[in-house]
């Protein structure tokens, strides 16, 4: 692996700490710090002072790299590690500002010095996000002249930090209309998207939309969900590019997801046994169809659980289907093999090999496990990830 290949890698996970991202959680720099551990050197890689006036591009590539992966010995505590990272940021700024300088520099190494210096500047201003906004869009023009595709990853920056002011102020109550100003929002990204060229880094725009209307509209009143659909689709629509196209798939089959509660579901798969399988055979019964994976620690230990519901009521008329979402075949009848399941078994690769539809993309799966509760009349009665939460409309059904 190339040394600009692990500086990215390695500072992808230095810039988690930052606090413009949407989810708007603390981040333990703690992990990050022990994550990032080596033995402690005799001299210490964030004093700038020691780097020569003629250090090559690549010296400076090295020191880069020596900063990311620093961790002194007395690390014990998390305002420590914090600490760390702020001094990593400054130092990993000078060396960038360094590294762009040279002529001797690749375009690869100097992207990788944009990369560093736009993540800490707006990490230097992280606490304060109209300051991180300001910082950073500033930064662009400079961005901009030089030409560089770091660009567009401080377009989705400066987008990044607007949603979180919006949620910021959602989380703690700060007085004002959050479902008008993130209508607002929308708009900008909207008008943003079609008039520029869609690029592999605006894909998180969308997605991130739809996270943060399902966080504002928890109960669908508003219908922001929709709403972002229906205002994005054509400005991706009008794309070529392959990403754009996946955007949208995905999108559509959020929507679809929002929409499944009450619904008549559509739920056809191929069993491990070649069986086809169609959810509507089984009406006047109870079904519960579970999106999961074999690699997924939830699903497993939601089994348990899962088995003693079966165990319970499945001579009253519960079915149970583990729609599996694997890419491996093999993998998942080795898994079988192992530790079958008492219940009906279906592949979504099989599925899509008898041309029928991946259900995991069509309804947006946003993740692993997703339990679809199924009334007697073919509608869905109940969309969780718990398992918990099933048993507890079972219990009521019967």
């Amino acid at each position: 692996m190339k040394k600009t290949t692990l500086l990215l890698v390695a500072l992808t996970l230095t810039v988690c700490v930052m606090a413009t991202y949407v989810s708007a959680q603390t981040v333990n720099a703690l992990p990050l710090a022990n994550a990032l551990a080596e033995e402690p050197k005799a001299t210490d890689p964030l004093d700038v002072s020691t780097i020569p006036a003629d250090a090559t591009a690549d010296q400076l590539e090295e020191r880069m790299m020596a900063i990311l992966t620093y961790r002194p010995a007395n690390i014990t505590s998390q305002e420590q590690a914090m600490a760390l990272v702020e001094k990593q940021s400054v130092a990993l700024k000078v060396v960038a500002d360094l590294m762009l300088k040279r002529d001797d520099a690749s375009e690869e190494q100097k992207d990788t010095a944009r990369m560093i210096k736009l993540q800490t500047i707006a990490m230097s201003a992280r606490n304060d996000l109209d300051k991180a906004l300001e910082a950073v869009e500033a930064y662009q023009k400079e961005l901009a002249e030089a030409k560089s595709e770091v660009l567009y990853k401080a377009q989705m920056l400066v987008f990044q930090i607007k949603v979180s002011k919006i949620v910021r102020s959602a989380m703690t109550g700060e007085e004002g209309d959050h479902i008008e100003n993130f209508k607002k929002f929308l708009e900008e990204a909207k008008t943003f998207l079609a008039a520029n060229e869609f690029q592999p880094d605006y894909a998180v725009l969308p997605m991130m939309l739809l996270q943060v209307s399902e966080m504002l509209d928890q109960d669908g009143k508003a219908g922001l969900q929709k709403l972002v659909i229906t205002e994005l689709k054509p400005a991706l629509a009008k794309s070529d590019s392959e990403e754009a196209k996946e955007i949208v798939e995905r999108m559509e089959g959020a929507l679809r997801f929002a929409g499944l509660p009450g619904s008549e579901i559509e739920f056809r798969c191929i069993l491990l046994d070649g069986k086809k399988l169609d959810v509507k055979d089984f009406r006047g019964k109870v079904v519960l169809v579970d999106f999961w994976t074999t690699w997924c620690g939830p699903c497993r230990m939601a089994l348990p659980t899962m088995k003693a519901l079966y165990d319970k009521y499945h001579e009253k008329g519960f079915e149970l289907i583990a729609y599996s979402c694997d890419e491996d075949l093999d993998e998942l009848k080795a898994y079988e093999e192992e530790s079958p399941h008492l219940w009906l078994v279906a592949s979504v690769i099989m599925s899509v090999e008898a041309e029928l539809t991946d259900y995991s993309t069509y309804y947006g799966i946003p993740g692993y496990p997703t339990f679809v509760l199924i009334d007697k009349t073919g509608k869905v009665l109940h969309v969780t990830h718990g398992i918990d939460e099933i048993a507890e409309k079972l219990a009521e059904l019967f």
